[in-house]
């Protein structure tokens, strides 16, 4: 397929008319009017030599037969903004975003206003809100096919403004996990990523929330995609997983006729499972083509994919997603970006479990940000695998120098589910 960026200017190089564009047939839309395709007419199944498209199989089967058509915007709508080339001023460079992912020059440097014991509460409360509000976005879309922005907003901000106080306790109730809710859970989960992640790189505040907007959006597309498919245990059918792709067009489709939703949003929704060598979908865009929005909506997708519950597979644990991203740095994913989102949740996440080199086991409960490798801990079990009557919090940044006691150290994570409690009922 051609890429994102196939929309030609005003006129073609061979001269054609200043209100044509040439453009993906991935990136056709109800209401355009198709003037020319890129093969005979007499190959394809429609009469008409020039049509308006009405019906999505249409556009299925153009998607089919064409990599590209030409359509008419006097006959039909125009190609949205999206689908152009990207403003050069606004454009970021791989230099110069090496620049933001080594924290140089950042705009903003935000700072904990709040412990992570005290953020649970708010935390929660704001977890439980966008829970409720994103249930009923979902539903509003599914039933009535429309796509209400002030209640995304609100989600967004309940979510935001928590992850900016302290982003350990989102992490913390990114546990509460469920594989009937997958996709609303995914979505309020990416969001605080997201909104976690662009924090640590200093983006401006209305910049990222637009960024945490983009993540909570970003499957909406699947609620037009047959259930059968999003359920579907085994591999997909060639034919079922280009339908599947097809959520990207259709979330990108709901953004634009929302309305009042910033190209940055949209375009974090149209790049998503783009690839930084080409091999994403549905416009293989490569390397600096794809938007920053979108490279870094690539990690928190697939981070918080991995890490879910999902009807078809089970999750890995954090600390292991974050060594299968690390593997796939500089091929599916910016390496800079790879390595300052590790950065950003530590090479043990908050929410790990984990044993210490004295035997005990503590869960992961938020970052040092300064020393990313000795956390606050809540120990749980003592050396000999047995329940604290009452777990405390040790720091291990300070243990050493408060208590003149042995190093403690982090030795290794362990699986939850070789333990007969979940580690959440400790904190939740």
């Amino acid at each position: 397929m051609s890429n994102l960026h196939a929309v030609s200017d005003a006129t073609d190089s061979d001269n054609r008319p200043a209100f044509t564009r040439r453009i993906s047939t991935v990136n056709l839309m109800e209401g355009m009017y198709v003037q020319e395709l890129d093969r005979p007419w007499v190959e394809t199944p429609f009469l008409f030599q020039g049509f308006k498209l009405e019906k999505q199989r249409e556009i299925e089967i153009l998607q089919e037969l064409c990599e590209f058509v030409y359509i008419n915007i006097e006959r039909g709508i125009d190609a949205p903004d999206v689908y152009l080339q990207h403003d050069p001023s606004r454009k970021v460079t791989m230099r110069e975003l090496v620049q933001v992912s080594k924290l140089q020059h950042r705009k903003n440097e935000y700072k904990d206003t709040t412990h992570v014991e005290d953020e649970l509460g708010p935390a929660k409360e704001s977890h439980r809100k966008s829970q409720r509000l994103v249930d009923d976005l979902f539903d509003d879309i599914r039933n009535k096919g429309k796509l209400n922005v002030p209640a995304v907003r609100e989600a967004v901000d309940e979510i935001t403004d928590s992850v900016l106080r302290n982003p350990d306790a989102f992490m913390l109730l990114r546990q509460l996990k469920s594989k009937d809710t997958y996709s609303y859970s995914h979505a309020i989960d990416s969001c605080a990523l997201a909104a976690s992640f662009c924090r640590h790189l200093g983006f401006p505040k209305d910049e990222l929330k637009d960024m945490a907007m983009g993540t909570l959006l970003l499957d909406i597309g699947k609620l037009k995609v047959p259930k059968e498919i999003l359920d579907k245990q085994d591999r997909l059918t060639e034919e079922e997983f280009r339908t599947m792709q097809r959520h990207v067009t259709y979330g990108v489709e709901m953004l634009i006729a929302a309305g009042s939703i910033s190209k940055t949003t949209i375009e974090m929704v149209a790049t998503h499972h783009e690839r930084l060598n080409g091999k994403g979908y549905p416009q293989k865009l490569k390397g600096e083509t794809i938007p920053v929005s979108g490279r870094i909506a690539a990690i928190v997708d697939c981070y918080d994919a991995m890490t879910s519950e999902r009807p078809y597979k089970k999750p890995v644990s954090a600390h292991d997603a974050i060594r299968e991203l690390y593997k796939w740095r500089g091929t599916d994913f910016q390496e800079e970006l790879v390595e300052q989102f590790i950065q950003c949740l530590g090479i043990y996440p908050t929410g790990t479990l984990v044993e210490l080199n004295s035997g005990q086991v503590a869960i992961v409960l938020s970052q040092n940000r300064v020393r990313r490798l000795s956390p606050k801990l809540l120990l749980i079990l003592n050396a000999d695998k047995v329940p604290y009557e009452k777990p405390h919090i040790i720091d291990l940044m300070k243990y050493e120098e408060e208590t003149l006691a042995e190093r403690l150290t982090i030795s290794h994570a362990l699986d939850p589910e070789d333990f007969d409690f979940d580690p959440s009922d400790y904190y939740l």
